[in-house]
Protein backbone atom coordinates (compact mmCIF):
# COMPACT_ATOMS: atom_id res chain seq x y z
CA UNK A 1 0.00 0.00 0.00
CA UNK A 2 1.27 3.46 -0.80
CA UNK A 3 1.35 5.35 2.45
CA UNK A 4 1.20 9.12 2.24
CA UNK A 5 2.22 10.60 5.57
CA UNK A 6 -0.35 13.10 6.78
CA UNK A 7 0.88 15.78 9.08
CA UNK A 8 -1.24 15.54 12.19
CA UNK A 9 -0.76 17.91 15.05
CA UNK A 10 -2.18 17.43 18.50
CA UNK A 11 -3.15 20.83 19.86
CA UNK A 12 -2.79 20.86 23.63
CA UNK A 13 -4.33 24.01 25.06
CA UNK A 14 -4.82 24.68 28.73
CA UNK A 15 -7.89 26.87 29.29
CA UNK A 16 -7.47 29.08 32.32
CA UNK A 17 -10.39 31.16 33.58
CA UNK A 18 -9.90 34.64 34.96
CA UNK A 19 -11.47 34.84 38.43
CA UNK A 20 -12.67 38.21 39.67
CA UNK A 21 -12.69 38.63 43.47
CA UNK A 22 -14.61 41.50 45.00
CA UNK A 23 -13.77 42.74 48.55
CA UNK A 24 -16.52 44.81 50.18
CA UNK A 25 -16.09 47.08 53.26
CA UNK A 26 -18.85 48.30 55.60
CA UNK A 27 -18.04 51.93 54.80
CA UNK A 28 -19.42 53.87 51.92
CA UNK A 29 -16.13 53.91 50.20
CA UNK A 30 -16.22 52.73 46.62
CA UNK A 31 -15.60 49.05 46.12
CA UNK A 32 -12.08 48.20 45.31
CA UNK A 33 -11.88 45.57 42.63
CA UNK A 34 -9.09 43.08 42.82
CA UNK A 35 -8.49 41.15 39.66
CA UNK A 36 -6.50 37.99 39.81
CA UNK A 37 -4.90 37.45 36.47
CA UNK A 38 -3.54 34.25 35.05
CA UNK A 39 -1.21 34.22 32.13
CA UNK A 40 -2.61 32.13 29.30
CA UNK A 41 -0.21 29.62 27.84
CA UNK A 42 0.37 29.60 24.11
CA UNK A 43 -0.82 26.63 22.12
CA UNK A 44 1.63 23.80 22.07
CA UNK A 45 1.74 21.68 18.95
CA UNK A 46 3.06 18.17 19.35
CA UNK A 47 3.56 16.43 16.06
CA UNK A 48 2.54 12.77 15.93
CA UNK A 49 4.84 10.70 13.84
CA UNK A 50 3.07 8.73 11.12
CA UNK A 51 3.18 4.94 11.30
CA UNK A 52 6.19 3.55 9.47
CA UNK A 53 5.45 2.19 6.02
CA UNK A 54 5.50 -1.55 5.46
CA UNK A 55 8.81 -2.94 4.30
CA UNK A 56 8.88 -3.76 0.62
CA UNK A 57 9.50 -6.22 -0.84
CA UNK A 58 7.78 -8.24 1.89
CA UNK A 59 9.95 -10.76 3.73
CA UNK A 60 9.33 -14.47 3.39
CA UNK A 61 7.35 -14.17 0.15
CA UNK A 62 8.01 -16.05 -3.06
CA UNK A 63 8.31 -13.62 -5.97
CA UNK A 64 7.88 -13.89 -9.71
CA UNK A 65 8.69 -10.56 -11.30
CA UNK A 66 6.82 -7.90 -9.35
CA UNK A 67 4.25 -10.30 -7.81
CA UNK A 68 4.68 -11.82 -4.35
CA UNK A 69 2.83 -14.63 -2.55
CA UNK A 70 3.06 -16.58 0.69
CA UNK A 71 0.92 -18.99 2.68
CA UNK A 72 0.05 -17.44 6.08
CA UNK A 73 0.76 -19.19 9.34
CA UNK A 74 -2.09 -20.26 11.60
CA UNK A 75 -1.56 -17.35 14.01
CA UNK A 76 -1.41 -14.87 11.13
CA UNK A 77 -4.69 -16.20 9.75
CA UNK A 78 -6.39 -15.78 13.12
CA UNK A 79 -5.21 -12.17 13.24
CA UNK A 80 -6.41 -11.52 9.69
CA UNK A 81 -9.87 -12.87 10.45
CA UNK A 82 -10.18 -10.90 13.68
CA UNK A 83 -9.21 -7.68 11.89
CA UNK A 84 -11.66 -8.20 9.02
CA UNK A 85 -15.33 -7.61 9.77
CA UNK A 86 -16.54 -9.98 7.07
CA UNK A 87 -13.56 -12.31 7.15
CA UNK A 88 -15.34 -15.05 9.07
CA UNK A 89 -18.25 -15.01 6.64
CA UNK A 90 -15.94 -15.80 3.73
CA UNK A 91 -14.83 -19.10 5.21
CA UNK A 92 -17.84 -19.99 7.30
CA UNK A 93 -18.07 -23.31 5.47
CA UNK A 94 -14.43 -24.20 6.18
CA UNK A 95 -15.11 -25.40 9.71
CA UNK A 96 -17.80 -27.44 11.41
CA UNK A 97 -20.44 -25.20 12.93
CA UNK A 98 -21.04 -26.24 16.55
CA UNK A 99 -24.63 -25.03 16.24
CA UNK A 100 -25.17 -27.20 13.18
CA UNK A 101 -22.72 -30.13 13.39
CA UNK A 102 -24.48 -32.04 10.62
CA UNK A 103 -23.81 -29.28 8.07
CA UNK A 104 -20.88 -30.40 5.89
CA UNK A 105 -17.67 -28.39 6.04
CA UNK A 106 -15.24 -27.92 3.17
CA UNK A 107 -11.48 -28.05 2.74
CA UNK A 108 -10.01 -24.57 2.39
CA UNK A 109 -6.70 -22.75 2.08
CA UNK A 110 -5.46 -19.16 2.16
CA UNK A 111 -2.65 -17.22 0.50
CA UNK A 112 -1.20 -13.74 0.99
CA UNK A 113 -0.50 -11.83 -2.22
CA UNK A 114 0.88 -8.44 -3.16
CA UNK A 115 2.59 -6.69 -6.06
CA UNK A 116 4.87 -3.75 -6.67
CA UNK A 117 2.39 -2.37 -9.19
CA UNK A 118 -1.38 -2.07 -8.91
CA UNK A 119 -3.32 -5.24 -9.74
CA UNK A 120 -6.78 -5.04 -11.29
CA UNK A 121 -7.43 -8.63 -10.25
CA UNK A 122 -5.72 -11.67 -8.80
CA UNK A 123 -6.05 -15.28 -9.95
CA UNK A 124 -4.92 -17.99 -7.56
CA UNK A 125 -4.85 -21.61 -8.72
CA UNK A 126 -4.01 -24.81 -6.86
CA UNK A 127 -4.52 -28.55 -7.00
CA UNK A 128 -6.37 -30.20 -4.15
CA UNK A 129 -4.98 -33.61 -3.22
CA UNK A 130 -5.94 -36.29 -0.76
CA UNK A 131 -5.00 -39.72 0.50
CA UNK A 132 -5.48 -42.56 -1.94
CA UNK A 133 -8.24 -44.74 -0.46
CA UNK A 134 -6.71 -47.84 -2.05
CA UNK A 135 -3.19 -47.04 -0.84
CA UNK A 136 -2.88 -44.82 2.27
CA UNK A 137 0.80 -44.27 1.53
CA UNK A 138 0.01 -42.60 -1.81
CA UNK A 139 -1.75 -39.38 -2.76
CA UNK A 140 -4.23 -38.61 -5.52
CA UNK A 141 -5.54 -35.44 -7.13
CA UNK A 142 -9.06 -34.49 -6.13
CA UNK A 143 -9.51 -31.39 -8.27
CA UNK A 144 -8.14 -28.09 -9.55
CA UNK A 145 -9.39 -24.85 -8.03
CA UNK A 146 -9.12 -21.30 -9.42
CA UNK A 147 -10.13 -18.21 -7.44
CA UNK A 148 -10.58 -14.74 -8.94
CA UNK A 149 -10.34 -11.80 -6.56
CA UNK A 150 -10.38 -8.02 -7.11
CA UNK A 151 -6.95 -6.43 -6.85
CA UNK A 152 -5.76 -3.47 -4.85
CA UNK A 153 -3.26 -0.64 -4.89
CA UNK A 154 0.43 -1.29 -5.30
CA UNK A 155 2.28 -2.81 -2.33
CA UNK A 156 -0.97 -3.92 -0.71
CA UNK A 157 -0.98 -7.35 0.93
CA UNK A 158 -4.30 -9.15 0.37
CA UNK A 159 -5.60 -12.42 1.77
CA UNK A 160 -7.29 -14.71 -0.75
CA UNK A 161 -9.27 -17.71 0.49
CA UNK A 162 -9.62 -20.86 -1.57
CA UNK A 163 -12.86 -22.60 -0.60
CA UNK A 164 -13.17 -25.98 -2.32
CA UNK A 165 -16.18 -28.31 -2.44
CA UNK A 166 -14.00 -31.15 -1.14
CA UNK A 167 -15.34 -32.30 2.24
CA UNK A 168 -13.23 -31.32 5.23
CA UNK A 169 -11.11 -34.35 6.11
CA UNK A 170 -7.65 -35.29 7.28
CA UNK A 171 -4.95 -35.50 4.66
CA UNK A 172 -6.26 -32.89 2.21
CA UNK A 173 -3.57 -30.57 0.85
CA UNK A 174 -3.41 -27.66 -1.60
CA UNK A 175 -0.33 -28.00 -3.80
CA UNK A 176 1.13 -26.34 -6.92
CA UNK A 177 -0.31 -22.98 -5.86
CA UNK A 178 0.17 -20.09 -8.29
CA UNK A 179 -0.84 -16.42 -7.98
CA UNK A 180 -1.25 -14.15 -11.00
CA UNK A 181 -1.56 -10.37 -10.82
CA UNK A 182 -3.62 -9.10 -13.74
CA UNK A 183 -4.02 -5.64 -15.19
CA UNK A 184 -7.02 -4.75 -17.31
CA UNK A 185 -10.23 -6.69 -18.03
CA UNK A 186 -10.48 -10.35 -17.05
CA UNK A 187 -12.02 -13.11 -19.15
CA UNK A 188 -13.23 -14.77 -15.93
CA UNK A 189 -15.83 -13.39 -13.52
CA UNK A 190 -14.36 -11.36 -10.66
CA UNK A 191 -14.88 -12.40 -7.92
CA UNK A 192 -15.45 -16.06 -8.66
CA UNK A 193 -14.37 -19.62 -7.94
CA UNK A 194 -14.21 -22.61 -10.28
CA UNK A 195 -13.42 -26.20 -9.35
CA UNK A 196 -12.69 -29.01 -11.80
CA UNK A 197 -12.84 -32.40 -10.08
CA UNK A 198 -10.40 -35.10 -11.11
CA UNK A 199 -11.97 -38.47 -11.81
CA UNK A 200 -10.61 -41.15 -9.55
CA UNK A 201 -9.63 -44.20 -11.54
CA UNK A 202 -11.10 -47.40 -10.18
CA UNK A 203 -9.15 -50.58 -10.75
CA UNK A 204 -10.67 -52.91 -13.26
CA UNK A 205 -11.09 -56.42 -11.85
CA UNK A 206 -9.11 -59.00 -13.73
CA UNK A 207 -11.11 -61.78 -15.28
CA UNK A 208 -11.12 -64.93 -13.25
CA UNK A 209 -9.73 -68.08 -14.75
CA UNK A 210 -12.28 -70.87 -14.67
Amino acid sequence: MILRPVSIALIAMQCLSITQVYAATPTAKPHSKVVQRHASHPRVRKAIRPSPSSAWPPKGFTSVGTAFARVPTGSELVGILSATSDGAAKITSCAIDPKSPTTPAHSCAAVLVGATERCTWWKVTARVTGVDPTNPAARIGLGDIAVMQPGAAAKTIQTIFLVSPVPLQAGVRFIAMHALCGNGPSSDPVPGTTFAPIAIATPTPSPSNS
